[in-house]
């Protein structure tokens, strides 16, 4: 559940950030949604460890372990 609401919130933060490019249309166009995107990448961090269980937490340390960013 928790891995459901983090990757939620990373969308509609995308979301976000999409439409403030679009919309804005000066030194901001590029600014606001890397702001944007960075706070909703933090915030979607913070409410997944706050809610997901130790286990599941171990689960996702575990499967980042195994398959590193590229």
């Amino acid at each position: 559940m928790a891995q459901t609401i983090r990757f939620a919130i990373f969308v509609l933060s995308a979301c976000c950030a999409g439409l403030a490019f679009f919309t804005l249309h000066s030194f901001w166009a590029w600014a606001a949604p890397v702001a944007i995107f960075i706070i909703g990448s933090i915030i979607a961090e913070l409410v997944f460890s706050r809610l997901a269980s130790s286990e599941e937490k171990q689960r996702d340390l575990e499967d980042r372990v195994r398959n590193p960013p590229t």
